[in-house]
């Protein structure tokens, strides 16, 4: 399923800090994109590097880096459906610290899992990942609009959040595709999904 719009929307207000981080993640990557290779050997993130405790910080930077358009554009795409609402419900500060907490921990978490791996780790996934935990737990009601596929046919229909997100999370164990750090998603998620109660307004 491929996910259109929240059709349960929480706020009439601009989600600055979600539109905020957007502009971030597309500014790093057209910085980026005409020397990718040594972008992502200074700033992408080594499993074997964490935990033999160099380049930390690479933690933090490789979450503002994508390996091409598509890359980029689906990690967005997924931050500006489901991160609106929970900006909302935090407010813009908490949803900062929420949004980099998971990327870093779904980090540490993944290096932890791949101790041996030299493969660098980049993208936002981590980070988008514990947004959608932290969705399902808050908004398990709310209806996202999506392309379903039925056979050889697409077709849209309002699916309930708990739904769509429970069928993203178990295609990380079945299916996440070549090159993707399907470790780092799962991490994230269960992260987001943990946490989201502390950082939601008293």
């Amino acid at each position: 399923m491929i996910p259109l719009f929240d059709e349960s929307r929480q706020s009439k207000k601009t989600p600055i800090i979600t539109i905020g981080i957007i502009f971030l993640n597309a500014l790093f990557f057209f910085l980026t994109f005409s020397n990718l290779e040594e972008a992502v050997k200074n700033f992408g993130m080594f499993p074997q590097d964490i935990l033999n405790g160099d380049k930390i910080f690479t933690v933090f930077t490789s979450m503002f880096l994508h390996g091409d358009i598509l890359h980029l554009v689906g990690n967005m795409w997924f931050l500006w459906i489901f991160g609106d609402n929970l900006e909302a419900k935090m407010g813009k500060i908490r949803f900062v610290f929420f949004y980099i907490l998971c990327g870093l921990l779904a980090g540490f978490i993944y290096s932890f899992l791949t101790f041996s791996s030299e493969i660098p780790v980049i993208g936002a996934s981590g980070a988008i990942s514990g947004i959608l935990g932290g969705y399902l737990l808050i908004y398990p009601r709310n209806k996202i609009k999506a392309l379903v596929p039925i056979f050889f046919f697409l077709t849209t229909a309002s699916v309930p959040a708990v739904v769509f997100l429970l069928i993203w999370f178990l295609f990380q164990f079945l299916a996440p595709g070549e090159g993707i750090a399907a470790g780092a998603h799962i991490a994230g998620f269960v992260v987001g999904f943990l946490l989201v109660n502390f950082f939601q307004k008293r």
